[in-house]
């Protein structure tokens, strides 16, 4: 079936339509309605449509697409799952945003390594230049079937009027604007518009029908973008170059660990006003960048003399302080405030250090490698002391005055900093480990784990623990948690805290009844679960 489509000869027409429904779909699920199912459902629609109207130009599937693919869908289910609106609002922007790197990197015009910067830039090239460039394939399109008895000319005019049309949208949108503010009798004249159209019957339907083209436009254009992409001179000539070449060049050498060049790479001069018998010049070397050992060892040996010094001042009380043993004079919140901050950031600065030292440092001789090893693990071991330094102090402060959205992140990422940490200190030891994949796919991972680790149940079921533990507890604060952690705060109030059920009945309800619009494409399990359980407490 699909083969058929690709050698049909009606291929763009199909693909147009296809768009249009999904168009049609789309306006469907998401307009004037909340997002729930909708968004998964979605995003399969559209791997589906771009797999089918695209399937010639797919690469041989690896390992790193399947995880992309799964990255992407357990992110969009959690629209269906969970009703965290702080991980709604980036998912609502990292799914998209994974979808084309994905897409370029399994369909892009280039090929391109997937832990690259330059796939970013692939990837704009196809949301952006290479579909605009298709808008006038749409007008071609539908005047190639509807328009056969057309003269040419005709043809070639109502292509380039709509053209004219698509062009002069945005700068019409300007200048009205403009106008507007410069006078005002004429924005009274426009203002009077919308009440003229709001007397057409087809007025209500009128927002729909521009949402559906808008979508449907893009569409088109994005996944025609990728079946005919458009190469630049500038590509072109690159590739006359190479396969005009008459010698071998000898290939650089490629470090397995991230894709980077290690030894010189041979690049070709310009080959402009030449002929194809004239003799070509040889090609020069121009070296990777690459920072002197030695210079990168001085720094490592000043900067881990400093916080060798800080440990050693430190160690007396840094381990002994959630146990009670902390400075003269502190208290509780004032050592967990003092310093927490500075010592994240120090731990940022010199997890910057080892990426910088490790990727970009050139190889020396057997001691000099030993030494920048040793060194590096020393600035390993001292960022460690000072991720648990800054770790204890927040776990003193969350016991003091309960825990936060704030709070839980910064423990999440500090943890992550951890990881991150770890896998350096390997690579110091085992050259061959790919810093950079390793780092993204931890990336990613972390992400899709903090989506699922249900952050609202977790701040939920510490505070429950530290109210039993102290007494104390901000039960404002967590009857304003989102829909997720209803459930567990509902069985704390019948068991342990009545006065949360009125807290609970008076935020949740109103916010649930904004939420819920009874729509099927809405539908959320958290929100479900807690509406069902709020009933129930209202008739407790």
């Amino acid at each position: 079936m699909i083969k058929k489509i690709l050698d049909s000869p009606n291929r763009a027409l199909i693909t147009l339509c296809s768009a249009l429904v999904l168009a049609i779909m789309h306006q469907y699920l998401f307009f004037d309605k909340g997002i729930g199912v909708s968004y998964p459902l979605f995003v399969v629609l559209f791997y589906g449509y771009m797999f089918v109207f695209a399937r010639d130009r797919v690469k041989a599937f690896a390992w790193v697409d399947l995880f992309i693919a799964s990255v992407v869908l357990l992110l969009a289910l959690t629209f269906v799952l969970f009703d965290n609106e702080l991980f709604h609002a980036l998912n609502f922007l990292t799914v998209p945003g994974l979808i084309i790197l994905h897409m370029a990197y399994l369909i892009g015009r280039k090929q391109t390594k997937w832990w690259k910067i330059s796939l970013i830039g692939l990837a704009v090239d196809h949301l952006l230049p290479q579909s605009i460039r298709h808008w006038p394939t749409i007008g071609r399109t539908l005047m190639k079937k509807g328009g056969r008895k057309l003269a040419s000319k005709q043809k070639v005019v109502v292509t380039k009027v709509f053209i004219g049309l698509i062009v002069s949208l945005p700068i019409l949108i300007v200048v009205v604007g403009l106008l507007t503010s410069a006078d005002g009798i004429f924005d009274q004249y426009l203002s009077g518009i919308p009440t003229w159209l709001n007397n057409l019957t087809l007025t209500p339907g009128l927002p729909r029908v521009i949402w559906i083209i808008i979508v449907s436009v893009f569409l088109f254009s994005y996944v025609w973008g990728f079946v005919q992409p458009i190469e630049y001179e500038s590509e072109r000539r690159e590739n006359a170059h190479w396969k005009n070449q008459s010698v071998a060049l000898p290939l650089a050498h490629r470090d397995e660990n991230d894709g980077e060049s290690s030894d010189p790479v041979m690049v070709n001069p310009s080959y402009e006003g030449t002929t194809p018998n004239s003799n070509l010049s040889k090609p020069h070397l121009v070296e990777p960048f690459r920072l002197d050992p030695i210079i990168i060892g001085t720094v490592l040996f000043v900067i881990n003399s400093v916080y060798l010094l800080f440990v050693f001042v430190q160690f007396s009380y840094l381990f002994g302080a959630g146990v009670g043993n902390l400075p003269s004079e502190l208290s509780y919140a004032e050592y967990a405030r003092s310093g927490f901050i500075e010592l994240v950031l120090v731990t940022g600065i010199n997890f910057f250090i080892l990426v910088i030292a490790l990727q970009f440092t050139r190889s020396g001789g057997k001691i000099s490698t030993i030494v920048h090893q040793v060194l590096l693990t020393l600035l390993i071991v001292c960022s460690a002391v000072m991720l648990y330094s800054a770790f204890m102090r927040l776990s003193l402060y969350e016991e003091a005055y309960g825990y936060t959205y704030i709070r839980f992140l910064v423990h999440a990422f500090m943890i992550f900093l951890a990881l991150l940490l770890l896998i350096a200190g390997l690579r110091i030891r085992y050259t061959t480990i790919p810093l950079i994949r390793c780092y993204i796919v931890l990336a990613l991972t972390a992400y899709v784990a903090m989506n699922y680790v249900g952050m609202d149940n977790q701040i939920a079921e510490r505070n429950i623990e530290r109210y039993h533990q102290s007494g104390q507890i901000d039960a404002d604060y967590l009857a304003n948690l989102s829909a997720d952690a209803v459930p567990q705060l509902k069985q704390f109030a019948d068991e342990s805290y009545p006065e949360l059920h009125e807290l609970l009945l008076l935020n949740q309800s109103q916010y649930l009844l904004e939420k819920n619009d009874r729509s099927w494409s809405s539908f959320n399990v958290s929100r479900t679960i807690a509406s069902r359980e709020l009933t129930e407490l209202r008739k407790q």
